[in-house]
């Protein structure tokens, strides 16, 4: 046996890797910059060069952005952005429907993404002032996971995000082949509650209706369009088999209390039954990465509603 030098070591360790690469068909995929994309305002958007500083407006945005390992890029966030918990760090530039444009300015972005909500006219004052803005509005699951390949585009981040696409892909069609066991005319009523003694609930159109459709229910509310109060007499007529109530932190545990206790909802099945679940609104309400999240805890609720039905019916 001989033995060889650190550096004659490192040059066969590294003709090795590049012939396993060669031989193996693996490719190492350069960054395709300039990237020409059409974001979701259907605007075209070109990118030079892989944005170095990012701001982020909408609390969304930051977490795709994190999620696909952009997050060190990130400069600037709203003041309402709170995930991941390392955000606490990075500055604020204003809120999700009033940026500060001055602030957004000062920290010299090569990249804004924007979101529908921050209004199209702080958006358009970006783009005059020569900042490349990247819009983003999601309106259903799908859209989040195209959204999520945009950024990674826009970002420079493709194979994670087409990594992270794909694993929440998968995650939920298993939610819809669960979703698959239950005949239609046996899918649970729904309601989506999110304040009380006004009855605000999810309507059509809300991402709480199409998660709750993928996973299974039937949402009692979608004749109304978007938030809407529902009437305590409509409430009890409709009669819903499950009830979620959303909230940030402790406030969907007030919500769910304040349901609990009215004496005129007691007739309700869902009360009846004890079917009154708390729910984590930024899993529901937040087009990101979360939403599946959202999705998963909402199909656990069903399908624990569905085996007690068959369980009491017999037909186990």
């Amino acid at each position: 046996m001989f033995a060889l030098s650190k550096s004659k070591l490192k040059i066969l360790l590294c003709w090795g890797l590049l012939n396993l690469i060669v031989f193996s068909g693996i490719s190492v995929k350069a960054e395709e910059f300039p990237e020409r994309l059409v974001d979701d305002f259907g605007e075209v958007v070109r990118i030079d060069k892989k944005p170095e500083r990012i701001i982020s407006l909408s609390p969304a945005n930051t977490e795709i952005l994190f999620a696909i390992g952009a997050g060190d890029k990130v400069v600037g966030i709203t003041s309402y952005c709170n995930y991941p918990p390392c955000v606490e760090k990075i500055d604020r530039i204003g809120g999700f429907t009033t940026p500060n444009i001055e602030a957004i300015v000062a920290k010299e972005p090569d990249l804004v993404i924007a979101s529908y909500g921050n209004g199209e006219e702080n958006i358009k004052k970006l783009k005059e002032l020569g900042i490349t803005v990247l819009s983003l509005r999601a309106r259903s699951l799908e859209d989040v996971l195209k959204d999520i390949l945009l950024v990674g585009k826009a970002t420079g981040y493709t194979s994670q995000a087409e990594e992270l696409a794909g694993n929440l892909k998968i995650r939920i069609e298993a939610v819809k082949k669960k979703a698959e066991r239950i005949p239609d005319d046996k899918k649970p009523r729904i309601l989506y509650l999110v304040w009380y003694p006004e009855l605000w609930v999810a309507g059509k159109g809300t991402f709480a209706d199409g998660l709750i459709k993928i996973a299974g229910g039937k949402n009692v509310a979608s004749d109304l369009d978007g938030w809407k109060i529902m009437s305590k007499e409509a409430f009890i007529r409709k009669d819903p088999q499950i009830i979620l109530c959303s909230g940030m932190g402790k406030n969907s545990f007030f919500l769910k209390e304040k349901i609990c206790r009215d004496p005129d909802l007691k007739i309700v099945s869902a009360l009846k039954d004890n079917q009154v679940f708390t729910i984590y609104s930024d899993i529901v309400e937040r087009p990101g990465p979360r939403v599946v999240d959202g999705l998963e805890k909402i199909s656990f609720y069903i399908q624990n509603w569905w085996q007690n039905r068959k369980g009491k019916n017999g037909k186990n």
